[in-house]
C-alpha cells in the first residue's frame, strides 16, 4: 500500500475543476489504495504504455497523477539512469524522472534499478439506491460460463413450441458475413448448447452450436423504411440492435432499435433510437418488418424491454404486457450507463398500437397506481444515474416477484464509465469492470430491493481465466428453477490482455434461498 501523498503536476483535469468532467475526477480513496509491485516491475515492453510525463518527483507523485486519469490502470516511475528509461517517448528526455501510465495490468517481470511500478486498486462503487432484499437471501453467482454463439444483446422469450427465441446484435456466425442483427432458436438447457469454439480473426470464438440455430434470413431487416430511419451498417444494411422480444399466443413480437456507436459528448455513449416492433407467426423464420411505424418509440423510449411471464405469456395474471424503457433523465436512451427506467403497459391484443400504450405516472395518496397515455410526463420507476442498463425482467412465480439484472460499466474508482469514452487509448474499449445488481419487486413499478451485488462481475472464460467486462444480462424464462436461474450475457475485452473475448451468448447460473430457507415448492405448499 502506498500511504504517501504528494502534490503532483497535473497531467489531466485539475482537481476540483469546474465543471467537473467525471472522467478525470481524482477520488481521494485512490492514492491511498495504490499497490506497489515490490521487487518486480510491470512489463516495460508492453504496448499498454500510453503517456510519458517528466518532472514528477517520486513514485508517490506518479501514482497520484495516475489517479487523475481515467484510462490509467497501472504506472511506472523510472529514474533517468535506469536501463529501461523510455528515451524519446512522450516528453521524457533523460534529464528527469519519468512517469509512465499503462491502460492494462501488464505481467510482472524481473525488477530493474531505478524503476518502481504499481497498480491502481478497484475501489467500491456506488450501490443502487435501494434497500437490500428481505425476500431473497444467500445468492451465489457461479463463475463457470457456458459459451454459445457469437454476438451480443440477447433478449430472450419462451415460445409456444417449448423453445426459446432470441435476437442478437453485432454478430458473426461460422461461414457467414457479419450482421448487426439476427434471430435464433435455443433448444434445451444451458449446459446442452452443444457448441464448438473455433476462433476467428478478431480473436473471438465463433461457435457452431447444435442447439442454437439461426432462424430465417441472416439479416432479417433490410427494408427501405429501416434504412431511412437508421444509420447504415454497411452495404445498404441498417444498423439495428435487438432490444426486446416476447411470445404471446404463439406470435413473436420483436422490438428492434436503430443504433450508432457514440455521439454523446464526454461519455460518447452509444445511442438507441428510434425503435419499433416487428412480428413473426412462424417462430422467426419470416418477419413482418412493417408491422409498426419505425418512429414508434423515439427518444428515451428507444430501448423497449418486455417483461416475461413464463412460456408464451401463460403465467401473466391479466392481459397487460409490461415494458421497461431504460434511458436518461433527458430525452435519450443509450446502450449503456443510463439514468433511469420508465414503465409502460399495453393490452396483449394491442401490442402493435402505439396509442394503446400507457405509462406509469406514480402512486396516488390512496396507494393506487396511476397511468397516462402521455409518455412525456411518465414517472421513472427506477433511478440510478449513469449506472442503469436493465435489459429484461421476468416474473418469478416461486418468489412472487419481478426480477431483473441491472448492469453498468464502472471505472477503477467505482464511477459509471460508459464504453468508447473519448479518452480511450491504444484503440481499446473501456469495459474492464462491470457492476451487476440483481433486483426484485412485488410489482413492475416496485418497490425495488437488491438481493445480489458484485462490483467486479466476471466469469471463467474459454482460456480458463477469470475475465471481466460482462454486459447485457437477461434471465431466460425457461431457465428459472426452484432455487436457481440462469443469466445470459456477453463478456468482452477484460484482462488478461489480449483475451479470448467471448463476445458471445454466455450463460451463468445463479442460486439463491428464500428468506425462510424453503424451496419454491415448499414455500407454495
Amino acid at each position: 500500500m502506498l500511504g504517501l501523498l504528494l502534490a503532483a503536476a497535473s497531467v489531466a483535469q485539475p482537481h476540483n475543476a469546474l465543471p467537473i468532467d467525471p472522467r478525470h475526477h481524482r477520488d481521494a480513496r485512490c492514492p491511498k489504495a495504490i499497490q506497489l509491485d515490490g521487487d518486480k516491475q510491470r512489463d516495460p515492453a508492453s504496448k499498454s504504455s500510453y503517456l510519458w510525463t517528466p518532472g514528477l518527483p517520486s513514485a508517490a507523485a506518479c501514482a497520484y497523477a495516475c489517479c487523475g486519469d481515467w484510462s490509467c490502470e497501472a504506472f511506472a516511475f523510472i529514474a533517468p539512469a535506469s536501463s529501461v528509461y523510455p528515451k524519446g517517448k512522450g516528453n521524457c528526455t533523460g534529464s528527469s524522472a519519468c512517469c509512465v501510465f499503462k491502460d492494462d495490468l501488464d505481467a510482472l517481470v524481473a525488477g530493474a534499478k531505478g524503476v518502481t511500478t504499481g497498480r491502481r486498486s478497484k475501489l467500491p462503487a456506488r450501490a443502487a439506491p435501494y434497500a437490500n432484499s428481505t425476500k431473497v437471501l444467500h445468492t451465489v453467482l457461479e463463475p463457470k460460463m457456458y459459451v454459445g454463439i457469437n454476438g451480443d444483446e440477447f433478449p430472450i422469450t419462451w415460445g409456444k413450441d417449448g423453445n426459446q427465441y432470441t435476437g442478437a446484435g453485432d454478430n458473426s456466425q461460422a461461414n457467414e458475413t457479419g450482421t448487426p442483427l439476427s434471430f435464433f432458436r435455443v433448444k434445451g438447457g444451458p449446459t446442452e448448447l452443444g457448441c464448438t469454439y473455433p476462433p476467428n480473426k478478431h480473436n473471438q470464438p465463433t461457435p457452431t452450436c447444435k442447439n442454437i440455430n439461426e432462424q430465417g434470413k441472416h439479416v432479417p431487416v433490410t427494408s427501405k423504411s429501416a434504412l431511412a430511419a437508421c444509420p447504415s451498417w454497411h452495404d445498404g444494411i441498417p444498423n439495428l440492435k435487438s432490444s426486446g422480444v416476447i411470445s404471446v399466443d404463439g406470435v413473436l413480437y420483436w422490438a428492434i432499435s436503430c443504433f450508432n456507436y457514440g455521439d454523446n459528448l464526454v461519455f460518447n455513449r452509444q445511442r438507441y433510437g428510434p425503435a419499433w416492433i416487428i412480428t413473426s407467426h412462424d417462430n422467426g423464420v419470416s418477419w413482418n418488418v412493417d408491422a409498426t411505424n419505425t418512429s414508434m418509440f423515439p427518444g428515451r423510449l428507444s430501448a423497449p424491454r418486455f417483461v416475461q411471464y413464463g412460456q408464451d405469456f401463460a403465467g401473466a395474471p391479466d392481459d397487460w404486457v409490461y415494458v421497461y424503457f431504460p434511458g436518461t433523465s433527458g430525452d435519450s436512451a443509450f446502450f449503456e450507463n443510463n439514468d433511469q427506467m420508465l414503465l409502460g403497459r399495453v393490452n396483449k391484443h394491442k401490442i402493435l398500437e402505439r396509442s394503446a400504450y400507457q405509462f406509469f405516472n406514480g402512486i396516488q395518496l390512496d396507494g393506487s397506481d396511476v397511468w397516462t397515455s402521455d409518455s412525456t410526463i411518465a414517472t421513472s420507476v427506477w433511478h440510478f444515474p449513469l449506472q442503469t442498463s436493465v435489459q429484461q425482467a421476468n416474473y418469478h412465480a416461486g418468489m412472487k416477484r419481478y426480477i431483473f439484472a441491472n448492469w453498468a460499466w464502472i471505472s477503477y474508482d467505482g464511477y459509471g464509465r460508459p464504453d468508447h469514452t473519448a479518452d480511450e487509448v491504444n484503440g481499446r474499449t473501456g469495459h474492464q469492470r462491470t457492476q451487476l445488481s440483481l433486483v426484485e419487486a412485488p410489482n413492475p413499478w416496485g418497490p425495488f430491493k437488491v438481493f445480489y451485488r458484485n462490483d467486479d462481475w466476471g466469469g471463467i472464460d474459454l482460456q480458463k481465466q477469470f475475465s471481466v467486462g460482462g454486459y447485457t444480462p437477461v434471465i431466460p424464462p425457461a431457465w428459472i428453477g426452484d432455487n436457481d436461474f440462469w443469466i445470459v450475457f456477453t463478456q468482452c475485452c477484460g484482462n488478461p490482455r489480449p483475451p479470448l473475448n467471448n463476445y458471445n451468448f454466455n450463460a451463468q447460473r445463479v442460486t439463491f434461498k428464500l428468506s425462510d430457507g424453503r424451496s419454491r415448492r415448499e414455500a407454495s405448499a
